[in-house]
């Protein structure tokens, strides 16, 4: 959440500089150096997690100083970049835009419907306006997005109940058109040692964070992605602060509104129903803090009396360890008492493995969920991907889940969902 305790982009897991061959050239080239280097950076970049604003520009920006596959495809976007570095250069605002499609196709249905697609064009950016270049920074961070059917009128975000599964087989991929996602202040402290988040903010940016979460980039399936044990609420105003205790231990909290909408920026329509969020974790080293981080967070929710949600709460357990720069195992547990949440129980657990040449990744992850809802089965959600970096703006990735014991379709025993998501990236 704060740029001493967020987890870095994926980026950061590409492995130690090793030589490799160019292919639109033919001469060898060593490739620059990436994984922790580019870890660290995103870190610097922003307070929240791998797809908040800050990491998510820092991770697009670094990997286009790395070895591409089609360096000509690359130049067709310089001069845009150009006009893009040149403006941060005058004003001290970067932005980002991005533009991603996900295709979901499903083996069976409760409808006639067994194909979602959905996309997605965003612009996000950050303006510092106060530190200059000293370590404590003040930016202001905005994320803009138009989210849109394609080629069906399900999205991959519907997908889920269409086929009778307790869940979403593609996170955030839904049609829920023009939206003002987030707007905060963002402010360091203490050397970069503290700061705090407040504003119009994500609380999945900054709840329960670990380094390989990135909807739009590694998993699509909530279960993977998050833990979803966590009744975790919608955009809407709050505030997060936290701070390294030493240099190994650290702390942050959040309080945000209960009652966030995507689409509607209300302050508090709900009055003072809340969402509060605390953590305490750990890391060998502030520099490695994306890379290896354990920790333990509570979380409580208000009930919400219009939308007859009951008071819930909860704990969480999650850790991630990098290996050699380019293998991350990770492990989540929580429960929770009450029904605002998808789940009571959530156990989930797996691994990315970023491959050093031209950044392709692949991951793998296993999901045990029990309902919060009485009568339902338990679940179990499998899913793998493969992205594969075409060039260093276009990234196209493979997914595949399968969803047993689905809890709303009984008469099925198993159910797999096939995906491809394309990303271009400025």
């Amino acid at each position: 959440m704060l740029r001493a305790l967020s987890v870095s982009a994926l980026m950061a897991l590409a492995g130690l500089p090793t030589p490799a061959w160019a292919q639109d050239g033919g001469d060898a080239v060593e490739q620059p150096a990436a994984g922790a280097a580019i870890l660290r950076g995103a870190a610097e970049a922003g307070l929240g997690g791998p797809q908040s604003v800050g990491p998510q520009l820092q991770e697009d920006a670094a990997q286009r100083e790395t070895l591409s596959r089609r360096p000509r495809v690359d130049a067709f976007f310089d001069p845009a970049e150009a006009s893009l570095r040149r403006l941060r250069e005058i004003s001290g605002l970067q932005v980002g835009l991005d533009y991603q499609a996900v295709y979901q196709a499903a083996t069976d249905s409760l409808t006639d419907e067994t194909q979602a697609s959905s996309g997605s064009a965003r612009l996000f950016g950050k303006w510092q306006l106060l530190g200059g270049e000293s370590a404590n920074p003040g930016s202001l961070v905005f994320l803009l997005e138009q989210r849109h059917e394609l080629w069906n009128e399900l999205t991959p975000a519907q997908l889920g109940g269409d086929v009778g599964y307790l869940g979403i087989t593609g996170t955030t991929f839904s049609d829920n058109g023009a939206s003002l996602t987030t707007l905060y202040w963002e402010q360091a402290l203490m050397e970069g040692n503290a700061g705090f988040v407040a504003g119009r903010i994500d609380p999945t940016d900054y709840i329960d964070i670990l380094g390989y979460a990135n909807q739009r980039t590694t998993f699509l399936n909530l279960s993977s992605l998050v833990n979803p044990s966590i009744a975790l609420p919608d955009p809407g105003f709050g505030f997060g602060v936290g701070a390294m205790l030493t240099d190994q231990f650290f702390v942050k909290g959040l309080v945000s509104d209960a009652n966030g909408s995507l689409t509607d920026v209300s302050f508090f329509p709900g009055g003072d129903e809340v969402f509060t969020y605390g953590e305490f974790g750990w890391t060998p080293a502030r520099e490695d803090r994306f890379l290896t981080n354990v920790h333990m967070g509570a979380w409580h929710v208000d009930e919400r009396v219009e939308a007859g949600v009951p008071e819930s709460q909860g704990i969480v357990v999650s850790a991630n360890v990098t290996i050699d720069d380019v293998f991350m195992p990770f492990v989540r547990a929580g429960w929770s008492d009450g029904e605002a949440p998808f789940y009571k129980t959530a156990i989930s657990g797996g691994f990315i493995y970023y491959f050093p040449n031209y950044r392709d990744l692949m991951g793998f992850a296993a999901a045990w969920n029990e309902p919060a809802a009485s009568g339902l089965a338990n679940q179990t959600t499998l899913e793998a991907f493969y992205r594969y970096q075409f060039s260093d703006n276009i990234a196209i990735t493979a997914d595949a889940q399968l969803l047993l014991n689905p809890a709303l379709n009984p008469d099925e025993d198993q159910i797999a969902v096939f995906g491809l998501r394309a990303r271009v990236d400025l």
